[in-house]
């Protein structure tokens, strides 16, 4: 397995008195794509959300244990949470562009971050549009509303924009939603492109997705890890039963 990114011991996530995540452990490799598979209610947003210190935006959540960002706990103490989440960015479910225009989403976190001449800005806006597989298609419309564009456009920009802050690490929580088939093959593209760059780690509903784009699979069930392991050994040897029950849809 390649060097681990993010190494999660123990961790374990409530709302209130609902134990959304129990005792996870799991390393996950950097420069790889990690799918996080699992039923409704199986806990893959909220271990998403964990990994960049996100959770903390809900009242009444607790978080326990450790994630090692690079050896480094990010919930330890004097950890900088602004930090934190440049270099772990997440990506919603849905796709929510700022109400202004598409060169102001993408510079959004580069301004955050101190960066203030426009020429600066603007090779930010290029190079992260570029990335995400978008400049061909707005570049001479940088000035219009984020709004206006197609639903899949505005999961690329939010790509866009998370990338606009140079992060190490890309969650991205279920990015086929709402999209058609041939939108979400442009994303399924662009992340085989992206993981030569960054760690990946996707939560998803589908399992040809998490084949199609994962080098990796963890399997959660009702806020437990089931099992992790290479894509390939997932799909077809399973150690445990309830792998090979919800990969093969036998799931009650």
């Amino acid at each position: 397995m390649a060097e681990t990114k993010l190494d999660i011991r123990d961790l374990s996530v409530h709302y209130g008195t609902f134990a959304a995540l129990t005792r996870i452990n799991l390393s996950i490799p950097s420069g790889a794509a990690t799918a996080i598979i699992g039923p409704t209610g199986a806990g893959k947003s909220s271990l998403l959300r964990s990994l960049c210190r996100m959770n903390e935006l809900w009242k009444g959540v607790r978080t326990q244990g450790q994630v090692l960002l690079d050896g480094e706990n990010i919930y330890g103490p004097g950890s900088d949470i602004t930090q934190v989440r440049r270099r772990v960015g997440l990506l919603a479910r849905r796709p929510t562009p700022f109400p202004c225009s598409i060169f102001d989403n993408v510079a959004y976190g580069p301004r955050i971050h101190g960066v203030r001449e426009r020429a600066q800005l603007a090779d930010i806006v290029k190079k992260s549009l570029k990335r995400a597989d978008l400049w061909g298609e707005l570049k001479g419309r940088l000035e219009r509303s984020a709004i206006e564009l197609s639903p899949g456009q505005k999961q690329r920009l939010c790509i866009a924009r998370a990338l606009a802050v140079d992060p190490e690490v890309l969650l991205i929580d279920d990015p086929a939603s709402g999209l058609d088939s041939a939108s979400t093959a442009r994303i399924e593209d662009l992340f085989l492109d992206l993981k030569d760059d960054y760690t990946i780690v996707l939560a998803t509903h589908g399992m040809q997705q998490a084949g199609r784009v994962s080098d990796y699979i963890a399997y959660l069930s009702e806020g437990a890890l089931i099992e992790f392991g290479p894509t390939p050994d997932i799909f077809s040897r399973p150690k445990d039963q309830r792998t090979e029950d919800y990969i093969t849809g036998r799931f009650n």
